[in-house]
């Protein structure tokens, strides 16, 4: 992912709230790793930190299944 894409899911006026919930799971997981390279530099953007945070909790969340089992456990 480009930074000026990564720069647009930042700046969307709706927040990761309303986002990340709607992303398709490969487009979520290229954005943790874009977020995450970006949280590694010396300047990471504004806001970065709070979107890779709830792109976390949304990725677990999507890992776990409605009855409490973890997804590809038995």
């Amino acid at each position: 992912m480009r930074s000026s894409q990564l720069s647009r899911f930042i700046s969307d006026p709706r927040g990761p709230e309303e986002v990340l919930p709607t992303l398709p799971a490969e487009e979520l997981a290229n954005l943790l790793d874009a977020l995450y390279q970006n949280l590694d530099t010396p300047e990471p953007e504004f806001g970065a930190q709070v979107w890779y945070e709830l792109a976390v909790e949304e990725s677990a969340r999507r890992a776990v299944l409605p009855g409490g089992a973890i997804h590809g456990v038995a």
